[in-house]
């Protein structure tokens, strides 16, 4: 395992810092020029500099993820949320496939698989992501089960207050009513 960066042992509100200097468009110097007024004198330019690069690099991933989801919103229109769940869930599918048919190929692609090896916080890390996988699908399910009942009582009830109104109008009778309430509502009397 990689051992830990200057930086990253710094206090979380200097890091935080960093991170909020670097989002405002700073440059590497200013940040360090920052740093020191803070009275950190622990940390060289390299450091820092190889820090901003993993920033950099977090950011443009969480750039593309967002362009990625941009994308499937667009494609997928009005979408509701359970939609973007369950595609959410395919991305990571898809990433856990990679990862195992690079596990299967030629050995050409490993560096995942080496990666993982290598690390055993990989591993877990896959462990918890099929594990929130796992609980994001029972999540979804549970809860297009209960939107899907909320809309059947609101269209029976509507329904019901709908041939309750009609049969008064009407003048038609209440056995009538109680059979049509039963038979095509499913209401029990």
């Amino acid at each position: 395992m990689a051992r830990a960066s200057n930086v990253d042992k710094l206090p979380e509100e200097i890091r935080e810092e960093i991170g909020r200097l670097r989002a405002n468009g700073h440059s590497l110097d200013e940040i360090l020029a920052a740093l020191r007024e803070l009275d950190v004198q622990s940390i060289s330019r390299s450091s820092l500099g190889r820090h901003i690069q993993n920033l950099d690099k977090l950011v443009a991933t969480n750039r593309r993820s967002r362009t990625v989801a941009q994308a499937l919103a667009r494609q997928m229109g009005d979408a509701n949320a359970s939609q973007f769940a369950r595609a959410n869930i395919e991305l990571l599918h898809g990433i856990i496939l990679d990862l195992h048919m690079a596990a299967e190929g030629d050995g050409k692609d490993t560096s995942w698989l080496e990666t993982l090896r290598s690390n055993p916080k990989g591993v877990e890390a896959l462990a918890k992501a099929l594990d929130h996988l796992t609980r994001a699908s029972k999540t979804d399910a549970e809860f297009v089960k209960e939107i899907t009942a909320q809309v059947e009582a609101r269209v029976r009830k509507e329904s019901d207050d709908a041939v309750r109104a009609v049969a008064k109008e009407r003048g038609v009778s209440k056995e009538i009513v109680d059979d049509i309430r039963s038979r095509i509502l499913g209401v029990k009397k």
